[in-house]
C-alpha cells in the first residue's frame, strides 16, 4: 500500500514539475496559458488556445470552454473524433516502444542504414545550437520558398533561448562530419513528447540527415519509461504538403484521422458570422503577406467559415 501511496505522489511531482516549467517557458514567450482539466492551453497567437496533451481525440465541456473565455481566449481549436463537427484533420505519432529500423518499410530501411553510415545523431545541450540555428533556419525558410523576416527568426530565437534553460527541452542534431544537417528541439509532458522547433540543411539533405535525425531520435526517446507517445504534431493550420506527411509515415509515424473543432467565445460569436468572416478573409488576404500574425488568423478563420459552412 505504501509503494502505491509513494507511486502516486512520485507522479504528481513529476506532473507538477512539468507544468512549473512548461508555463514558464511560454510565460517567457509571451503565450498565455490555462490549465484547465489535467490540460494545458497555451496561446498560438491570435487568442487561440490550443491543448496538451494533444495525442487524441477529446471533448471540451461547456464550464471549461467559459474558464478558458475568461481567461482571454477567442478561439478554441482542439481535436475531435474524427467526422464530427469540425474540420478533417489528423496528427502523427509513434507509441511503440519497440520502434526499431524493423518498423520503417523497407526501402525506406535502407535508407536509414545509409544515412546512420554517413552521419551522426547525439543529443546536446540546447544552448549548443544557438550559434548555428540563426543560418539553418533561414536556410529552411528559403528551401520551402516560405517568407522570412529579421521578426520571424527573432521570435523562432526566443523559443530557442527559452528552451535552453527549460529542464523540460532537450535537443537532438545530427551531423554530417563537423556541421550541423538538421535539429530538433521537443518537451516532455504527461508522457508526451511534444516537437518545438525542426529545421535542416538543403545541402545537406542528400545524406538523409532527416531520416537520420527522426530515427535515432524517437527510437531512443519512445523507450523511455514515462513516454508513451512521440508526437509529429498536428494539421498545421496552414495545410501540410502531400510529401511531408509521406515522410512522416515512411519514418513509422501512425497517421490518426480526426476532425479539428473550432469554438468561438461567446462574447464575439454573435459578431462572427459567415458574412462578416468572408469580409475579414478578403481583407487578411491583402494585408496576412507582410504579417506573419495576420496568417495565423486567415488561417484560424478559413477553418472556422469551412467549418460553419458545412462544405469540407
Amino acid at each position: 500500500m505504501t509503494s502505491i501511496r509513494n507511486s502516486h505522489q512520485n507522479e504528481s511531482a513529476c506532473i507538477d514539475f512539468q507544468e512549473k516549467w512548461l508555463r514558464t517557458y511560454y510565460d517567457e514567450i509571451g503565450a498565455p496559458t490555462v490549465f484547465v482539466a489535467d490540460r494545458m492551453w497555451h496561446s498560438t497567437g491570435s487568442k487561440t488556445f490550443i491543448p496538451l496533451p494533444c495525442n487524441a481525440p477529446m471533448t471540451v465541456s461547456q464550464q471549461e470552454k467559459n474558464l478558458l473565455w475568461k481567461s482571454g481566449a477567442i478561439f478554441l481549436k482542439y481535436p475531435v473524433e474524427s467526422g464530427s463537427y469540425g474540420y478533417p484533420s489528423y496528427l502523427y505519432l509513434v507509441s511503440d516502444k519497440q520502434y526499431d529500423l524493423d518498423t520503417l518499410a523497407r526501402h525506406v530501411r535502407k535508407e536509414t542504414e545509409r544515412a546512420l553510415r554517413k552521419c551522426n545523431v547525439e543529443q546536446i545541450p540546447v544552448k549548443d545550437i544557438l550559434s548555428v540555428a540563426p543560418s539553418i533556419i533561414s536556410d529552411t525558410y528559403s528551401r520551402q520558398d516560405r517568407q522570412f523576416s529579421d521578426s520571424i527568426l527573432r521570435e523562432w530565437m526566443n523559443n530557442i533561448e527559452a528552451a535552453a534553460h527549460n529542464p523540460l527541452f532537450e535537443c537532438w542534431a545530427v551531423y554530417v562530419g563537423n556541421q550541423v544537417g538538421a535539429f530538433r528541439i521537443d518537451f516532455t509532458y504527461r508522457g508526451g513528447f511534444y516537437g518545438d522547433v525542426l529545421f535542416n540543411v538543403k545541402e545537406l539533405l542528400k545524406y538523409q540527415v532527416m531520416n537520420a535525425l527522426m530515427f535515432v531520435s524517437t527510437r531512443e526517446v519512445i523507450k523511455r519509461p514515462h513516454i508513451d507517445h512521440v508526437s509529429y504534431g498536428i494539421r498545421s493550420i496552414f495545410g501540410d504538403k502531400p510529401t511531408l506527411n509521406k515522410f512522416k509515415e515512411s519514418m513509422g509515424y501512425q497517421k490518426i484521422p480526426l476532425s479539428e473543432r473550432i469554438d468561438i467565445s461567446s462574447r464575439y460569436s454573435a459578431l462572427i458570422t459567415p458574412g462578416m468572416v468572408r469580409i475579414g478573409l478578403r481583407l487578411l488576404e491583402r494585408i496576412s503577406p507582410r504579417y506573419h500574425k495576420f496568417q495565423k488568423l486567415e488561417a484560424i478563420l478559413g477553418m472556422y467559415a469551412q467549418q460553419r459552412a458545412g462544405d469540407i
